[in-house]
């Protein structure tokens, strides 16, 4: 499982029940094109089954961009597929944990620039951190392109007008590491150097939790975001039902009662 023979376009490690991703066309500012969409529904299939993945990461190879959307050279679909107008898919529909039914915590680690397609990962992700060098647009209106799937899915993680502002400005204007923060687009900003070992420390931190409360609150918290409040709050007590008769009763360890506090 994992064979890293198996992927193109990407990079993978399995240790400590952290599964490390990392995109890999750094010469193409790591933009994704066929092959990694199909790397990444081979992934997803994969990760979804695989027991020992208990947290997932995801970065990029070093260079000028954590990745730049779809490689607009080549574009997304195989070669000669031209889908009829009511069996258009998008490619988001791969290359997100959650919308292939992974519920497993996903941490995005972006560096560079991070650019339209990029938001696909961004919209999907449980934890996002970024380095100080990072940047943030969508350049859609500037190649005259609608710009509708990314913006939309962060209807409710970032303030609309700072969705519709960088829809509007294209790559006229950049959004910076420190505003991504507190628009809340990332939760930490770090030095570059530091951006890969803190994503790992984060990981490991929630490896080691119980596997089945934790996704399942992943889960929860997912599907709640389209759902009324009060609907939300039944299917949420559910889930709890639910993770007791999967897990039984919790016992928390003494070395965890007596952890401090972390303060971020």
């Amino acid at each position: 499982m994992f064979d890293k023979n198996d992927y193109e376009t990407i990079l993978v490690d399995l240790a400590a029940g952290v599964l490390t991703i990392t995109l890999n066309r750094p010469d193409k500012a790591n933009s994704f094109n066929n092959a990694m969409i199909r790397d990444f529904r081979r992934l997803w299939d994969e990760a979804r089954h695989a027991e020992h993945v208990r947290c997932i990461v995801l970065r990029a190879a070093e260079g000028k961009a954590f990745c730049t959307g779809v490689d607009v050279r080549y574009g997304w679909r195989a070669e000669g597929e031209t889908p009829a107008p009511f069996d258009y898919d998008d490619p988001g529909d791969s290359l997100g944990p959650k919308s292939n039914r992974v519920w497993k915590p996903f941490i995005v680690a972006v560096h560079g620039m991070a650019a339209g397609g990029a938001f696909y990962w961004l919209n999907e992700a449980d934890i996002a951190i970024c380095s100080d060098d990072a940047t943030f647009f969508d350049p859609h209106l500037k190649f005259g392109k609608l710009s509708s799937v990314e913006p939309i899915g962060m209807l409710g993680r970032i303030p609309y007008q700072e969705i519709s502002r960088m829809v509007l400005m294209a790559d006229e204007e950049r959004i910076s590491a420190e505003t991504a923060k507190r628009i809340s687009l990332v939760t930490e900003v770090v030095v570059r150097e530091d951006l890969w070992p803190r994503a790992q420390q984060i990981a490991q931190s929630i490896a080691a939790r119980a596997p089945i409360p934790t996704q399942g609150s992943i889960k929860a918290l997912w599907e709640a975001q389209s759902l009324p409040r009060d609907q939300a709050i039944s299917g949420a007590v559910q889930y709890v039902q639910l993770s007791k008769a999967s897990t039984g009763p919790a016992e928390i360890p003494e070395s965890i009662k007596a952890k401090p506090w972390s303060l971020r």
